[in-house]
């Protein structure tokens, strides 16, 4: 009896790992999608409420696709109030796991799109570091070509770094 107990304990937390990842490689796939499009930020945030965020990762993403919102919104007090949820969601995630990557990555596309008054910029060059200095160990290819669709347009690299890309 023990034994099939233990099986299906094991059995439901690969299930669950497994829709985990799922969420994590639709969050990424969706991503950078979400700033021009409003359907696909707002399905993904539809996503994230009715899920329970497992991971810090998954709460960075939550606190991403919140920060992108009110590009979409013309309210500006719901504008204000999506990006501080936004905020809040990313820097409890860059507390609760500060060596994740891909966190400092979402971070760092919040804050060189966030409005100057908004006072949200003071880890760009922290962030861009990390990122560049951890990019060719990633095993994600979706998350290495969306930091490199993110970064080669911007201003943020300097000559030495773009080639990192090439």
């Amino acid at each position: 009896m023990r034994r099939f107990i233990l099986i299906g304990i094991v059995a439901f937390l690969s299930l669950a790992q497994a829709q985990g990842q799922e969420m994590l490689e639709n969050f990424r796939k969706n991503y950078p999608h979400a700033r021009q499009d409003a359907k696909v930020c707002k399905q993904q945030i539809d996503i994230i409420d009715r899920s329970k965020l497992d991971s810090n990762l998954e709460i960075a993403y939550a606190g991403a696709f919140y920060a992108v919102w009110p590009e979409h919104l013309s309210s500006p007090l719901k504008k204000l109030n999506a990006f501080k949820k936004g905020k809040n969601y990313l820097e409890q995630a860059i507390q609760a796991d500060e060596g994740n990557v891909e966190i400092h990555f979402l971070r760092l596309t919040i804050q060189h799109n966030a409005p100057a008054m908004l006072g949200y910029d003071e880890h760009i060059q922290d962030d861009l570091k990390i990122v560049l200095d951890h990019y060719k160990t990633m095993n994600s290819s979706i998350l290495k070509t969306n930091i490199k669709k993110f970064l080669l347009p911007t201003d943020l690299l300097t000559a030495q770094q773009r080639k990192l890309f090439e």
